[in-house]
């Protein structure tokens, strides 16, 4: 179980994939290098072993990785598959996480950079009267992260037959009486639709919600797999097997079609569904590694997260509000309003 180190064969310097020119950059010497032309300087270090110097409720799910650049141990779990050393800061890549069976199919690059997680942070807590002061400045945030997150892509070929009892509704008056007539219809949509790279995170530390709020990814960027894309960036193995997120995917591309179809049944007043047929012709999967920025913040012994599509930039996270200035707010609203009407009473009772 060996890694992989990026570092500069011009100066010796730290490699990482720059999101902005798609290559791999040195941060000292500004040295840029296709990442399929990458080529390390050292041969794959030795194989990782157990971590048992520790105590034994320590070691459990821990390798120890020797940087082959200063010599430094690299402490990481069962799903690190990139980090950095904590010596050198030379970025790496486990490569017995990514080899074989758990080799991913494909890899979407990062596009937005720290910066630009940053800022669009700022613009999405920007005005919002209610929350905290603290969550205004930058320096509460306790992690700001890059990571690839796995992802189980799921295809699926599905056919339908849907029944929808529908009303027109007609309402008129000839000045003595009010007239209602409902007309009542059976309306009835068959067809097929096909779905591609349904995606599925397969990260236990991920909330799978705050995942699927920050899709869609464009599969137009995808690359085959090389690691070179992971260097500068944290990246996890799949600790969600397969089998266990099929259902997800399932339910997803179902839901999908029950939401198309009825999307075509139109010019009624109401419409009810009454009875459905969906039946699956053809479903497979893939593997994949996606982009993700992560900050996390810690705000009266309370955790959260944000998250940033690594590709296009869509952000979400849950956000606090300050009781506190709920009640003053409350306080001064009601304050106000009561001048108002007190004013308007004054005016009436003049007049």
């Amino acid at each position: 179980m060996a890694i992989t180190e990026y570092e500069c064969p011009a100066c010796g310097g730290t490699m990482a994939f720059d999101a902005q020119t798609q290559m791999l950059k040195c941060e000292y010497c500004d040295t840029q290098i296709k990442v399929s032309d990458y080529v390390a300087p050292h041969k794959p270090g030795p194989e990782a072993t157990a971590a048992n110097e520790w105590q034994a409720s320590e070691t459990e799910g821990m390798y120890v990785y020797s940087c082959q650049s200063c010599g430094g141990e690299i402490i990481a779990d069962e799903t690190l598959g990139a980090s950095q050393c904590p010596f050198c800061g030379n970025n790496v890549v486990m490569k017995d996480k990514f080899e074989g069976g758990l080799k991913p199919d494909y890899i979407i690059p990062f596009r937005k950079t720290k910066e630009d997680a940053m800022n669009t942070y700022r613009n999405y807590v920007k005005g919002k009267a209610l929350l905290p002061k603290v969550f205004s400045a930058e320096n509460h945030i306790d992690k700001i992260r890059g990571i690839y997150i796995p992802y189980w892509l799921y295809d699926s070929d599905l056919q339908a037959d849907i029944a929808y009892e529908a009303t027109k509704i007609k309402s008129w008056s000839d000045g003595d009486y009010n007239y209602t007539d409902t007309s009542y219809f059976e309306v009835l949509r068959s067809g097929s639709e096909s779905f591609e790279h349904v995606p599925v995170d397969a990260s236990k530390e991920m909330p799978d919600d705050l995942m699927e709020s920050i899709e869609p990814f464009d599969f137009n960027d995808v690359q085959p797999f090389n690691g070179g894309y992971l260097a500068g960036f944290l990246a996890n193995k799949y600790d969600v097997e397969e089998g266990a997120s099929r259902e997800r995917a399932r339910q997803r591309v179902k839901q999908q079609i029950s939401y198309d179809f009825r999307n075509t049944v139109r010019g009624y007043s109401t419409v009810r569904e009454v009875n459905k047929n969906i039946r699956e012709r053809s479903f497979s999967h893939k593997y994949a590694l996606y982009p993700v920025w992560i900050l996390n913040t810690t705000w009266r012994d309370n955790h959260y997260m944000f998250a940033m599509n690594g590709q296009t930039g869509k952000f979400l996270g849950n956000l606090p509000s300050d009781k506190g200035l709920a009640i003053k707010y409350y306080l001064a609203f009601g304050f106000g309003l009561s001048i108002i009407v007190f004013i308007i009473n004054m005016i009436v009772g003049i007049f």
